[in-house]
C-alpha cells in the first residue's frame, strides 16, 4: 500500500524574522524527501502578511522552484530585483542569494520546491520512500504473539 502523506495550511508554523527578515512566515512542509523516490527535499508551504520579508540567504544544499499562488511581493535573486505575483514561477539555483519582500496589501503564499542538485544527490544514499506500513504489520505481529 502506497503512503499518503497529509498537511494543511491551517497547521502552519510560524517563524519569525526568518534568516534575519521581518514579521512572522506561516510555513508547513507537506512532505519530505524521505516520502519520494527522487533527489527531493521537500515541498513546502509559505505565507507572509503584508510587510512580511525573508530576509537575504543562501542555501548550501538545495535548489527551490517557488510557484506562487497569491499576493504579490518584490524578490532579489544574485543582486537582481524582480516582482513576482500568482502564477509567477522563480527558481534559485545552488549557492544563489535570495530575499522576499511582501510588498503587497495582502497575504502572499508560495508553494516551495527544494531539490538536490547532482553534486549533493551523488553523495546521498538511494533513495525510497519510507516503508511505515512493511513496519506497522511488523510491529503489530510482534504485539500478537
Amino acid at each position: 500500500m502506497p503512503s499518503v502523506i497529509t498537511g494543511h495550511t491551517d497547521n502552519a508554523g510560524k517563524v519569525m524574522g526568518v534568516h534575519g527578515g521581518e514579521g512572522a512566515m506561516l510555513w508547513t512542509r507537506f512532505a519530505t524527501g524521505a516520502h519520494l523516490h527522487g533527489d527531493w527535499d521537500g515541498i513546502e508551504w509559505v505565507a507572509f502578511d503584508p510587510g512580511g520579508r525573508a530576509g537575504l540567504h543562501t542555501h548550501s544544499h538545495t535548489e527551490e522552484i517557488w510557484f506562487i499562488l497569491r499576493g504579490s511581493a518584490d524578490i532579489e535573486l544574485d543582486g537582481e530585483k524582480f516582482h513576482v505575483e500568482p502564477g509567477s514561477i522563480v527558481i534559485t539555483p545552488l549557492h544563489s542569494q535570495h530575499a522576499l519582500w511582501n510588498t503587497g496589501g495582502e497575504r502572499i503564499e508560495y508553494v516551495v520546491i527544494e531539490v538536490f542538485p547532482p553534486e549533493i544527490s551523488g553523495k546521498l544514499p538511494p533513495r525510497r520512500p519510507t516503508e511505515e506500513h512493511q513496519i506497522a504489520i511488523s510491529a503489530e505481529g510482534a504485539n500478537s504473539k
